[in-house]
C-alpha cells in the first residue's frame, strides 16, 4: 500500500517521536512509536548482521545507552512506506560528547515494520542471537 502526502507526514511525525521519546527518557513511548508503525510486530536489524527481535533489542538499546545518548535528527526522508533518517547520536563520555552519525531504514510491509540501522556500534552492545 502507497501512502499519500497525509499518510507520509504521520509517518514522519511518529519517526521522530520516537527520538523525542528517547531524549525525554520515555521507553514505553519509544515503543509505543514503533508498536505504531509495526502493529503486527517490528523487527531491528544492524545492518550486516540477523534481524534481532524489536522490544528486545530496544531495550538492548536502551539499557546501554539510554542514559547517556541524546539523539538528534539531521534529516528524514519519507517515501511511501519507507523512510531513512540521518541521525547524531550524541553520547555523553566522561569529559565530552561524541556524536556518532547513523543512518536508519524504517520499511513497513503488511503491518511489520523492519528497521535497519546503518552505524559503528563498540563491541559488545547490541544483541546476538
Amino acid at each position: 500500500m502507497n501512502r499519500n502526502m497525509g499518510e507520509n507526514s504521520i509517518m514522519e511525525e511518529i519517526i521522530r517521536s520516537i527520538y523525542s521519546h528517547w531524549n525525554d527518557g520515555n521507553l514505553d513511548d519509544v515503543l509505543g512509536a514503533f508498536t505504531a508503525l509495526g502493529p503486527k510486530g517490528f523487527t531491528i536489524e544492524y545492518a550486516g548482521e540477523q534481524p534481532l527481535d524489536g522490544k528486545a533489542a530496544v531495550q538492548d538499546m536502551w539499557d546501554n545507552y539510554g542514559s547517556i545518548c541524546k539523539t538528534e535528527v539531521i534529516e528524514l526522508i519519507v517515501n511511501g512506506d519507507e523512510a531513512a533518517a540521518l541521525i547524531h547520536n550524541n553520547v555523553q563520555g566522561e569529559n565530552s560528547i561524541d556524536s556518532l552519525p547513523s543512518f536508519e531504514i524504517y520499511k513497513v510491509e503488511n503491518g511489520q515494520l523492519n528497521v535497519r540501522y546503518f552505524h559503528k556500534t563498540p563491541e559488545g552492545t547490541y544483541l546476538q542471537e
